[in-house]
């Protein structure tokens, strides 16, 4: 039977303003009693067979890097709990580099959402009506909607899929044949897992599974750096503007990491060029910035052969952690870390709050040299054992 969650600790919408609530709710009312009109009242009622062996499963996550991270411990509690199924992931262009080689899916199928479109990620790839082609000709079974997006469950009601499963967060409940209510307080990686658990699986993870790189992706890797001393990777950006650390706080951390004699390197998107070029030029020291010059899994190459990755509260920073690397996530409060952090038992994260907070630059410093004095390339004057 599927799993339900308590309403005691969870959520049934993401809207906190009234008139939002409000038309949800409208909206919902007036979905469902259509949806009882068109079934004799019967509304949408999963199929048992089809939850106990499904043989085609549809997962989505199509947001952004740190989202699909989050979603990859789901991807392998299915493979655990349906062995015989084709697993298909329906991610953006972004995540499909992330998911190229995971052995939890058979397909990884791009579309970016324009819902979900950045300054520094433009649109391309199908169009709504192409994607949605794509999905019916498949037939599948089986779609679990990791996010919760009315616009995703329109889009799977429209593509036929037989079993819906998902959150019906902002709307859109009465087209999903399991609905649920969200979780708070708890990390995205668990309310993730909980769609798997709907299905009446259990599903636990405990940590971060790395990606797999090819020997090229490694190669770049080992070659980006040059030095013997403690590499720190930093990425001083993110996608929304109001989770970025001011340049200088930035140049000043890297201009003492390299005094002490780190090897830095910048890395982000072209879009992040001249931020980069910013802050290099800020601390005086001599950085190397391969901002917009590196792939995504040339990027997660580079961070494997890393000791430390400083930066905002953005993917790059869930990239370092998976690939086992220590990460320092610079916090805006835009989200709560204990639902977005850093998670699992093998991960190696700290998270410094600075809204506002002067303190934070020194917290960075010491945080850094802390991690950095665990691996077996210290900076000068941090003792390994501390």
């Amino acid at each position: 039977m599927p799993h339900s969650i308590p309403r005691r600790g969870s959520r049934r919408t993401v809207y906190r303003a009234l008139w939002k609530r409000l038309a949800a709710g409208l909206l919902d009312l007036l979905g469902t009693i259509a949806v009882r009109l068109v079934t004799l009242g019967r509304g949408l009622k999963p199929d048992p067979e089809i939850l106990g062996d499904p043989r085609n499963i549809l997962v989505v996550r199509l947001d952004h890097i740190g989202d699909v991270l989050f979603a990859r411990p789901s991807l392998a509690a299915l493979r655990a709990a349906y062995p015989r199924a084709r697993i298909t992931a329906l991610v953006s262009s972004v995540g499909r580099e992330l998911l190229a080689a995971d052995e939890n899916v058979d397909e990884v199928m791009a579309w970016d959402a324009p819902w979900f479109a950045r300054r520094q990620a433009p649109r391309r790839g199908p169009g709504r009506g192409a994607i949605l082609s794509q999905i019916r000709s498949r037939r599948f079974d089986l779609s679990l909607d990791l996010r919760g997006d009315f616009r995703h469950h329109v889009l799977l009601a429209l593509a036929g899929v037989k079993t819906r499963v998902g959150y019906g967060i902002t709307g859109g409940a009465w087209l999903l044949h399991v609905p649920l209510r969200l979780r708070v307080g708890v990390h995205e990686v668990e309310r993730d897992l909980d769609v798997v658990r709907a299905l009446g699986q259990a599903a636990a993870a405990t940590g971060y599974a790395p990606i797999s790189l090819t020997p090229e992706e490694q190669a770049f890797g080992k070659k980006s750096w040059s030095g013997s001393g403690c590499r720190v990777a930093v990425h001083p950006t993110a996608g929304d503007p109001r989770k970025c650390w001011p340049p200088e706080r930035f140049a000043g951390i890297c201009r003492q990491l390299a005094d002490q004699g780190c090897e830095v390197i910048l890395v982000g998107t072209k879009a992040d060029r001249d931020r980069a070029e910013k802050i290099a030029g800020l601390s005086g020291s001599p950085l190397k910035v391969l901002t917009g010059q590196t792939t995504l899994r040339q990027l997660a190459g580079l961070l494997s052969e890393a000791d430390l990755l400083l930066g905002n509260d953005s993917g790059p920073a869930h990239l370092a952690l998976t690939q086992g690397v220590p990460a320092i996530m610079i916090w805006s409060e835009t989200n709560t870390a204990e639902e977005w952090g850093p998670w699992g038992k093998s991960a190696e994260g700290v998270v410094i709050r600075h809204p506002g907070r002067p303190e934070a630059e020194p917290e960075t410093l010491a945080a850094a040299r802390r991690l950095l004095g665990r691996s077996g390339r210290a900076p000068e004057g941090v003792n390994p054992q501390a």
